[in-house]
């Protein structure tokens, strides 16, 4: 019998790690596709800030052509004035769209410089991405592989478990199942020195001297697990 349930608690606890197994790399999946998500957020983020610029680009050059625009009407204004101080006015306002002008043709170049700086970090991280999305591919395809397999081998693990209960009486078996349920590690564990090795506790002499005096299931008072006297702690 504690051979039989021995066997059993060995599928049984492959079976729970296969099953641990399956449930985790959904997990592992979403954290290895959101470390590509941050990737394209970055990406993304590089392109705004270049498409922001060249708007500003834009907007300065629209107002560099309107400063002109009045540059050109306050010449012809000057041509028909008669005042030198109407004169020196108009000339002042064109100084100063001039000056505005100088400005803003400098702040453009700054512009331009930053967005040819801008682009190559697009063109850096374009290529980050995409070696991070051939390496991400490859990991999600090695764990879709891994939990085919992982399945295949849970399903053969507990076929060949469901053949080895044959022969086991079924009250016991289903103490057996209620304490691997419950405890989800082992029902069936050894006496070592006296204790109980599941959860450690020391025994009271009458249930050691029950399990080494016979091969019959005896129960930890403590835990509940089957406990029984290993062959080499009888010496």
């Amino acid at each position: 019998m504690i051979e039989k349930l021995a066997a059993i608690q060995e599928r049984d606890c492959r079976i729970l790690k296969f099953e641990r197994e399956l449930k985790d790399l959904p997990t592992r999946k979403q954290e290895i596709e959101a470390r590509l998500e941050d990737n394209r957020q970055a990406l993304a983020k590089a392109r705004e800030a270049v498409r922001l610029r060249q708007s500003e680009v834009k907007h300065a050059e629209a107002e560099v052509i309107a400063q002109r625009e009045k540059i050109k009407k306050h010449r012809d204004q000057q041509v028909s004035i008669k005042s030198n101080r109407e004169f020196r006015v108009v000339d002042d306002e064109i100084a100063l769209l001039e000056s505005s002008i100088r400005k803003s043709d400098d702040a453009s170049l700054e512009m331009m410089q930053a967005i040819e700086k801008a682009n190559e970090d697009v063109k850096r991280l374009e290529a980050s991405l995409q070696a991070e999305e051939d390496s991400i591919r490859a990991e999600v395809q090695g764990i879709d592989e891994r939990a085919r397999a992982v399945a295949a081998e849970l399903e053969r693990v507990q076929t060949e478990r469901h053949g080895m209960t044959a022969g086991i009486d079924a009250n016991t078996l289903r103490k057996y199942d209620r304490i691997m349920n419950n405890r989800k590690d082992a029902a069936l564990v050894k006496i070592v020195n006296g204790a109980c090795s599941g959860c450690h506790m020391r025994l009271p002499p009458y249930l050691v001297h029950a399990a080494r005096r016979s091969q019959e299931l005896v129960a930890c008072s403590y835990c509940g697990r089957f406990v029984y006297m290993a062959p080499q702690a009888e010496n």
